[in-house]
């Protein structure tokens, strides 16, 4: 399966799809769901707040340590 990504701007949600397998249960860390599969699979990654939170934390991430400009949506 290809990865697939989907970006909804009226919830800011973006939405990374790594397998077909189906959802056993989901865990949330800093404001990102991940969803894995009966064999403890990541299947999905729920990105939340991703202007107002996530890529401001990645900008500063990466301006310090790659010196890369900035990121958007």
């Amino acid at each position: 399966m290809k990865y697939k990504m989907r970006y909804d701007k009226d919830v800011d949600i973006a939405m990374l799809i790594l397998s077909d397998k189906k959802l056993a249960y989901e865990a949330e860390i800093n404001n990102i769901i991940v969803g894995f599969s009966e064999d403890n699979q990541p299947i999905w990654l729920e990105i939340l707040n991703v202007t107002k939170d996530f890529l401001p934390a990645l900008n500063k991430i990466t301006k310090k340590n790659l010196k890369v400009s900035e990121i958007s949506v």
